[in-house]
Order: structure tokens, then C-alpha cells, then sequence
């Protein structure tokens, strides 16, 4: 009601969302930091290659690391690779509940093609993998 956060149970740790939201930020941070961030996930993805319509691609496997992302799968019988490395990307758009039809997504763009990739199950963040594409790209850029 008052735009504050409240455990449901126990002692509630941040009640100000911004402080919450830093704090996530900063747990992602020591992830890249220390070289272990990373995710694989199975996802569905639709392509919008122009302002016609979408096109269901099928299944890939996304993997979002220290090195960026990479997104593998096979459409039509052919093999497909889009990497985005991570010191070329400094944000990635996201969206939560798209459209209402596939749940959360992580929107991957190439000169091309604009790629909606919707990951299975709940065992993932898209606001993480958000964070973590800013903090890739700051730590690449800090590093020359």
C-alpha cells in the first residue's frame, strides 16, 4: 500500500524497494566479480524480424555467462548461433509476463532480427540477467 516491502514471515530486511533492488544488484556484481556467474535454461523464442508479425522459432537453450549471451536451437532444419558478447552489451531489454501469453522474457536484438526468449520453468531472473548484463559490461569496460 505504501510502496514499502514486508517479509510475510520473520524480520523484514528491506522495506525501501530501491535498497532491496541495490542489494540485488550487488550480490550479481560479486557473481561477475568472482567469475561465477552464469545460467543455462531451455526457451521458447519467437522471432520478429520485421513490424509484420512474430514467428515461432521453436526451442533453444540460452546461456547467459561471463562471456554474454548465446542462444542455440534449430529452425526449419538448420542449425542457428547468436552470441552477444558481453563487453558489446550494456543492457538487455525485459519483460515480465509478455504480453500475458508466455510468461517472462529477455529480448535479444541483432541487426536482423529481434529475439523474444521466453525460459522454462521459474528456476530463473530476468531482472538478474539484466543486472548482470550491466555489471558484465562495467566489469569488460574497468578491465582495459
Amino acid at each position: 500500500e505504501l510502496s514499502e516491502l514486508k517479509a510475510k514471515t520473520g524480520e523484514t530486511e528491506f522495506t525501501h524497494i530501491p535498497d532491496w533492488y541495490e542489494w540485488e544488484r550487488s550480490e550479481v556484481r560479486k557473481e561477475v566479480e568472482n567469475g561465477t556467474y552464469g545460467i543455462t535454461l531451455k526457451a521458447q523464442v519467437d522471432a520478429l524480424p520485421n513490424a509484420d508479425r512474430y514467428i515461432d522459432i521453436g526451442m533453444a537453450t540460452l546461456t547467459h555467462d561471463m562471456s554474454g549471451f548465446t542462444l542455440s536451437g534449430s529452425y526449419n532444419g538448420e542449425d542457428y548461433t547468436v552470441k552477444l558478447d558481453a563487453p558489446s552489451q550494456y543492457s538487455v531489454h525485459i519483460e515480465y509476463d509478455y504480453l500475458g501469453k508466455k510468461g517472462d522474457c529477455v529480448d535479444l536484438n541483432t541487426i536482423r532480427d529481434t529475439l523474444y526468449v521466453y525460459p522454462e520453468g521459474k528456476a530463473f531472473s530476468v531482472t538478474k540477467m539484466a543486472l548482470a548484463t550491466e555489471e558484465l559490461y562495467n566489469f569488460y569496460k574497468n578491465k582495459k
